[in-house]
Parts: C-alpha cells; sequence; structure tokens
C-alpha cells in the first residue's frame, strides 16, 4: 500500500474521533468559576485579646470561615525560681461556636442561619476555654479570617 493511502484511510478511522478529546488539551474550560466576584468580601479580625470577638448573624445570614488560628508563647518555671518566657510563638488552631454549641474550625461553614458565635482559644470536653486552661500559654495575637453570606 502506498503512503498516501494509509494516510487517508487513517483520517478515515481517526476524523469521527475529533472533538472526543477536546477541551484535555490546548483549551481551558471555565466552567467551574470560583472567583469572588459573586461572594462577600473576606473580613479579618485580629487582636490580642479573644474575649471581646462575638458575631451576631441575622436569620437570613450564615458563617464561612477561612481561619481561625492563635499565636501562643510558652512560659515555663526555671531551676532558679524564676521564670523563663519562650520567644517562639506557636500557631494553634481556634474553634468558632455558636451558642446553640455549633462549631466551625478554618476552612467550614456553619451549618445553621443566624446565630451568635465566639472564638474558643481550646476547646475540650464540650467547654470552649476563652483562655488557655494551662496558664503558662499565653495568646500573643489571633485572627480570623471570615465572610457573612447572605440569603
Amino acid at each position: 500500500m502506498r503512503k498516501d493511502q494509509i494516510f487517508v484511510l487513517l483520517l478515515i478511522f481517526l476524523l469521527p474521533m475529533t472533538g472526543c478529546f477536546g477541551g484535555l488539551i490546548g483549551d481551558a474550560e471555565a466552567d467551574d468559576d470560583d472567583s469572588d466576584d459573586d461572594h462577600p468580601p473576606w473580613i479579618n479580625d485580629v487582636g490580642t485579646t479573644i474575649t471581646n470577638w462575638s458575631l451576631t448573624l441575622q436569620d437570613d445570614e450564615w458563617l464561612e470561615v477561612k481561619s481561625a488560628a492563635s499565636l501562643l508563647t510558652y512560659t515555663s518555671p526555671s531551676n532558679n525560681g524564676t521564670q523563663q518566657s519562650s520567644t517562639d510563638a506557636e500557631q494553634v488552631g481556634m474553634t468558632v461556636q455558636e451558642n446553640s454549641n455549633w462549631r466551625l474550625g478554618s476552612d467550614s461553614f456553619s451549618p445553621i442561619f443566624g446565630g451568635e458565635y465566639h472564638l474558643c482559644l481550646f476547646y475540650e470536653d464540650g467547654v470552649c476555654y476563652q483562655n488557655h486552661p494551662n496558664s503558662q500559654y499565653q495568646m500573643v495575637e489571633f485572627s480570623i479570617i471570615y465572610r457573612i453570606h447572605s440569603v
């Protein structure tokens, strides 16, 4: 068989398959638009004490938390009786708790509409602590990044 006849046969078999692989090579499709144009803006609250942080939502609003974290330092007693503070702060995740005990961490959505929310520096056995139960840990700073969606 001649080369041009083989080429024609290949075209006959391959032409019906054109379009079967479209979008896999070269063409990027934009079906999933993850832009923030359709969403409310992110809010970043930072501070040195979480006891005053609270958020009250209306019945047509719900909460999305991107990040909730704090920086803690550790103070330990030294051998000679004085206290020795660590200069390195450790980042720990925090919990956002609604008054009805709904809890959110980083990258989470509220399972309810509305509610009153506050931050837990430490959450253990159903108890939300505003300060670490071990007084040797002190908060340096906290940050919560969130946005409020309306229905």
